[in-house]
């Protein structure tokens, strides 16, 4: 009994069912590369795409919708992924809510319970701007220095640029202070040694020298604000001597101490409630 080529009539010319056996060949090689291709790229861009963890720390919000973020104060953004939630400032007041990240689809993320401050600012376009952005996020894309959160089909909404992130262990340490209000500590009068800040993290402790007496206290942060910062219980000895008008002003300036800025590991800038500095800190 013969055996025919399966869909290949018997009628068929040898040299035609070579041909047709070639071609068939060929349809399903090509098949077969196209498929493993489009799997190779998948995976490559699977593979590619920033991992959900480099989200983690600080960021600058250099755009909004394609126009420059520009307000009276720093305009950030943080993310605790341990935390699954979100803080920083919007152009006027503090932001604060949580995230929603797929660590097995990295490039995809949301954000909920978005709310803020209620502070006044003379110009709110940029925060009202940004809030808005914010609700509108399902998704990232970029490198570990600078990402741009999109929304539906891909539209660019905020682009952010990697910063040093401020937190409590960021104080740990020996601070020598530099400057007061802007103007260089060593312009503002004698002092028998330069005045510094000493902070333990850990036990919210601060000791220091303000520029004639020694001194010491604690500090405290707001809850979801890691870059807060509010000194209490400041107590200093009582010694009278050269220096006092540098202490005065040193006291002066910590007591309005608000918040703070990691600038780079070897600077600190304490700022008051308007995001104005008022002590710069250099690393010992």
């Amino acid at each position: 009994m013969k055996r025919h080529t399966k869909f290949l009539p018997e009628c068929v010319p040898l040299q035609v069912k070579t041909y047709i056996k070639k071609q068939m060949k060929k349809t399903i090689m090509m098949a077969a590369a196209l498929a493993g291709t489009a799997f190779f790229l998948s995976c490559k861009s699977s593979k590619d795409a920033l991992a959900t963890s480099a989200l983690e720390g600080e960021w600058n919000i250099t755009a909004v919708d394609g126009q420059k973020a520009e307000a009276e104060k720093e305009v950030f953004i943080g993310f605790d992924l341990q935390k699954k939630s979100i803080y920083g400032c919007a152009g006027c007041n503090r932001i604060m809510g949580s995230l929603e990240a797929d660590t097995l689809k990295p490039g995809t993320i949301a954000f909920r319970k978005l709310g803020s401050t209620r502070m006044i600012c003379q110009d709110m376009a940029t925060e009202t701007a940004v809030m808005a952005a914010l609700k509108e996020v399902t998704g990232y894309s970029g490198t570990p220095e600078e990402i741009t959160l999109t929304g539906k089909h891909g539209k660019a909404l905020l682009t952010l640029e990697k910063r040093t992130a401020s937190r409590i262990e960021s104080l740990n340490g020996e601070w020598l202070i530099t400057e007061v209000e802007g103007t260089p500590i060593a312009t503002l009068g004698k002092t028998e040694k330069a005045p510094f800040l000493n902070f333990n993290a850990n036990e919210k402790q601060v000791h220091g020298f303000a520029g004639c007496n020694i001194v010491n206290g604690s500090f405290s942060q707001e809850e979801g604000q890691p870059a807060s910062l509010k000194f209490k219980q400041m107590i200093s000895t009582m010694m009278a001597g050269p220096g006092l008008e540098v202490e005065r002003k040193v006291l002066g300036a910590l007591n309005s101490v608000h918040c703070f800025e990691a600038v780079s590991e070897t600077q600190i800038v304490l700022k008051d409630a308007n995001g104005k500095a008022v002590i710069t800190l250099t690393r010992k």
